[in-house]
């Protein structure tokens, strides 16, 4: 399934730290897998914003896909 827009889960990865509310996710180098957003994130390359935390490894999170 491809979400354009709207609520949906996503697996993820703490890789680049932990995921709160709100941080802005993209594209983790674990395959299918999206991770909390560095500081210097270039235009496109995100893929929305974490509605609900994950603290380490992998797992599902709930995601506000946007264009940003």
């Amino acid at each position: 399934p491809l979400a354009v827009v709207g609520v949906v889960p996503v697996k993820a990865s703490a890789e680049n730290g932990a995921i709160r509310p709100g941080d802005l996710l993209v594209a983790s180098s674990t395959a299918g897998h999206a991770m909390r957003a560095g500081s210097r994130t270039p235009a496109g390359a995100v893929l929305g914003k974490a509605l609900t935390g994950l603290a380490d490894g992998t797992g599902t999170v709930t995601l506000l896909v946007m264009v940003r």
